[in-house]
């Protein structure tokens, strides 16, 4: 309803304002603080509150709860629906925005082309051209509706200013923006901090699969940078793969070991009134995968391959000691966390290159299958599920030795460059080689690599998984019985790097002491 329509009432003027007031003044007493419109415009800040009544309407008519006057704002512009929706085994109390002007409402940039959108914290809303604002849930979106004496509904806390709440404009007020909130005490939600964006920013994009999407981010408090993983889109009413992913999330976030990327946090956000998408927050290792060694080096020297490919089976033995079958065992999912040279009197921890201290290998992505459901085999170095153990392929049961199988084809690709089962190797199929472990040791690629080598990969490529080596049998291995000296020397010299400098700059220096 227009303002001018409004006006003229049994012969009279009317104030609109005044019976909109005592209407506002009510509904605040009953309704609680759900959000804020934060202003972006410089010279204009202020904070729109935003209650959680079914419907808030925005735009120019005086009738509406917010009122913007700028000439760009439809007389209706948009709506803000409660929505409360049960995500993550948590009541939320959301606003799904809808779009009810001709000049558009835009979040983050984009127009709302379906016309409704759920709010999250840090969005920036625009309506029309002018009026630019950032949205944030009161506290948190997630609402506990008990108080601490178990009673029913949300606490009251009067509000301790005045200026926090703003009132509507009298008539022919200069205030553009304003919220239509009464002066009464208000009632505030009891919440739970458990959404991604009230801990998190989102940084830039650092890759994308067939399932997800993987981001940085930033923890607001500590400043922490981190690696978010954003599975795509699925149901809302999925129950089971949801209690699925709490309980699995909950035991990943219980490992904790050098050799695998921690898994900080994980979250459960909806995008719409029937979509969720699943959030999983990782420690984030900037210095690239051993895909990207591979293929940089076209392959790796026994020594670097065997430091390497002992600290897997170290995080393969702590994940099989927790019941825990990584399934997709893959040099993408191999990240290396690198400790640069910094000056020449730095002596190397191992078999690495010249400019390298250390390497720290850092198992990735474990455990991601069971997040999305049945076994999804994605594309490895050839293009094709060259990782993949046979007794997956068909079907059957399977234990923790299908990592060991993978193991032993990246253990084969890290000395050789490529993969042992290869459509480019066929004659059979790529699936036939797996399903008949039929491989080989290509000469000349294989001529100079020592039999020990050999030895261990045909005991982790066997078919039949009884036969196959454990991860004890693999890591007790007399290829690595070296390795045992090498690493007492890399302690010592981790001792001696804080106390002298004069130690001996390279790890062949150091073997031969």
């Amino acid at each position: 309803m227009c303002l001018a329509t409004k006006r003229e009432h049994s012969g009279g003027l009317i104030n609109p304002s005044f019976k909109r007031q005592q209407r506002n003044n009510k509904c605040s007493s009953e309704y609680a603080c759900l959000g804020h419109l934060v202003n972006l415009i410089p010279g204009k800040e202020q904070q729109v509150e935003i209650s959680n009544r079914s419907v808030t309407t925005i735009g120019r008519s005086r009738s509406c709860d917010v009122i913007l006057n700028e000439p760009d704002i439809s007389t209706f512009h948009a709506e803000f629906h409660l929505l409360q929706m049960n995500v993550d085994s948590f009541q939320r109390n959301l606003i799904n925005v809808i779009d009810k002007s001709r000049n558009g409402t835009f979040i983050n940039g984009n127009r709302l082309v379906k016309k409704d959108y759920i709010l999250k914290n840090g969005d920036r809303i625009v309506f029309g051209k002018s009026c630019s604002f950032l949205f944030k849930y009161a506290s948190s979106s997630f609402a506990d509706l008990e108080n601490d004496d178990g009673s029913a509904g949300p606490e009251t806390h009067p509000s301790k200013n005045g200026d926090d709440v703003f009132k509507k404009p009298q008539i022919g007020a200069a205030s553009s923006q304003n919220s239509i909130i009464g002066s009464v005490p208000k009632k505030t939600i009891k919440t739970k901090p458990v959404s991604f964006f009230d801990k998190y920013l989102l940084g830039k994009e650092l890759g994308a699969g067939h399932y997800a999407l993987v981001k940085e981010a930033k923890n607001k408090k500590s400043g922490q940078q981190v690696a978010v993983k954003i599975f795509h889109a699925q149901q809302n009413d999925d129950q089971k793969k949801n209690k699925q992913f709490r309980e699995e999330t909950n035991i990943l976030m219980r490992v904790h070991h050098p050799n695998i990327v921690n898994l900080l946090d994980s979250f459960v956000e909806p995008i719409s009134k029937s979509q969720i998408q699943k959030y999983l927050v990782l420690e984030k290792i900037d210095d690239g995968e051993l895909f990207e060694r591979i293929v940089r080096k076209t392959c790796l020297r026994q020594d670097e391959s065997k430091a390497l490919f002992k600290q897997l089976l170290t995080g393969l033995k702590y994940l099989h000691e927790q019941n825990i079958i990584h399934r997709d065992i893959k040099p993408e999912n191999i990240l290396l966390n690198i400790t640069r040279r910094e000056n020449s009197n730095q002596a190397q921890l191992g078999p690495w290159d010249e400019d390298e201290i250390d390497i720290q290998v850092k198992i990735a992505d474990f455990g991601l299958a069971k997040f999305t459901g049945e076994m999804q085999f994605t594309n490895t170095l050839c293009g094709t599920p060259s990782y993949v153990a046979p007794e997956v392929l068909t079907k059957k049961g399977y234990s923790s030795k299908v990592d060991l199988w993978s193991a032993g084809v990246i253990l084969y690709v890290c000395l050789c460059g490529f993969p042992p089962f290869s459509d480019q190797l066929g004659p059979p199929s790529l699936k036939e080689q797996i399903l008949q472990a039929k491989y080989a040791f290509y000469s000349p690629y294989w001529d100079k690599i020592d039999d020990l080598v050999l030895h261990l990969i045909s005991n982790l490529l066997v078919l039949n998984p009884d036969e196959r080596y454990n991860i004890d049998e693999a890591m007790d291995h007399p290829w690595f019985k070296d390795l045992q000296q090498q690493n007492s020397v890399s302690l010592e010299l981790q001792r001696l790097q804080i106390t002298d400098n004069k130690v001996p700059k390279t790890y062949s220096e150091l073997s031969c002491l």
